[in-house]
Order: structure tokens, then C-alpha cells, then sequence
């Protein structure tokens, strides 16, 4: 028998949110993330364009978004089209991998698991609309405890983590590593492989 309940709304940043205590997870210093870029862009790039995921929807701070791993960051960067068998080789050829080692602790929130309930969402800020998750970034940046970003599991691999962080934070980041995606083909070739997907 077909449900006859509503939708669920999408849950937008409750109004106690600044009242909340934020389930913040701690990233020690010498920690490191790795991030899948544009070559011609800074690794350490913070973007303020309003298009991406967690980006401030009034566009005044920075969101520079990194992953644990490089399999994440790939998912996240390169199969943002859904579905499609093949990734465009001049799209690869055009990105570069970077190593970033934390220099200072990092306070992020975790919005994933446990700490979804602790703040009165679900797993939709993640996976749904980016407007709806940018009203969360924005919520979370100007919270009282003023976190430097936060985690969450990537919508096209949920198994994986990623990392939205605030441009408050960009002098506790250090770029270790930076090479072109195709530098190592074998580490390409996994790639591929993992997301059976082929060069197009």
C-alpha cells in the first residue's frame, strides 16, 4: 500500500541552531587532506561563487572543499554526472592532485552520522539541493563556536569523507604535494576502475 504521509521537508537550520551545541570533530595538526583541482588554480583555492555545494549563498566567505582521500575527491569532482559511463579525458588532463597537511588543529562539524540529530538535520544536507545545504554552511559559519568547516560523506560515495572548510582557517593549511592527475597512470587506472568508468 502506497504511503499517504507528506513529504519529508527538507531540513533547513533550526531556529535554536545558535543555541546548539555543534558535534565538532577535531583534525590534529599533521593531518592531511588531499584535494582534485583545476591546475590553473591555487590548491588552496576558496571559491565565493555560490556554485558549488556548501558555498556561502551570500558569497562573502570562502569554502575550499578537500577529501580523506584521493577516491573521494575524485568521486566528488569528476562524477558529478550521474550515470554517465565516461569521463572526459580533457576534463582529467586538466586537474592536478594535492597533498594539504593541517598545520594547527581544526574544529569541524560533523554533519554526517550521530551528529546529523545533534543538529537538527539529515542526510539530505549532503545528498539534496545545494541550496539547501548552503543555508547549512552558512548557518554553521556564524555559529557562536565559529567552527573552521565541516565533514561529510560524499554524495557520490558515501562511503567516503569530505571536508567543506571556511576561509578563517587558510592559514592552518599547507600544500605538501601537487602533480597532474595523469602523472601516475596507475593510480589513474584504479581510479577508473573503483567507479567502473572509462575515458571518454
Amino acid at each position: 500500500m502506497a504511503s499517504t504521509a507528506p513529504p519529508e521537508r527538507p531540513p533547513r537550520p533550526p531556529s535554536d541552531f545558535v543555541r546548539r551545541d555543534l558535534p565538532l570533530e577535531l583534525v590534529p595538526a599533521g593531518s592531511r587532506f588531499v584535494r582534485l583541482h583545476r591546475t590553473d588554480l591555487n590548491p588552496l583555492f576558496f571559491g565565493t561563487a555560490g556554485a558549488n555545494r556548501f558555498d556561502d549563498p551570500e558569497r562573502v566567505y570562502g569554502v575550499c572543499y578537500v577529501a580523506m582521500t584521493l577516491a573521494g575527491a575524485f568521486a566528488e569532482t569528476c562524477l558529478r554526472a550521474v550515470g554517465r559511463q565516461f569521463v572526459a579525458s580533457a576534463f582529467l588532463a586538466a586537474r592536478s592532485v594535492t597533498t594539504i597537511e593541517v598545520t594547527a588543529p581544526l574544529r569541524l562539524v560533523a554533519v554526517h552520522g550521530p551528529g546529523l540529530a545533534r543538529i537538527g538535520a539529515t542526510s539530505l544536507v549532503s545528498s539534496g539541493a545545494p541550496a539547501l545545504a548552503q543555508s547549512w554552511s552558512r548557518a554553521i559559519h556564524e555559529h557562536p563556536a565559529a567552527p573552521d568547516g565541516l565533514l561529510y560523506r560524499a554524495s557520490h560515495d558515501d562511503s567516503e569523507m569530505c571536508g567543506a572548510l571556511f576561509d578563517r582557517c587558510v592559514d592552518r593549511l599547507a600544500p605538501v604535494q601537487t602533480e597532474g592527475l595523469f602523472a601516475d597512470r596507475v593510480r589513474l587506472a584504479a581510479l577508473l576502475d573503483r567507479y567502473k568508468v572509462g575515458l571518454g
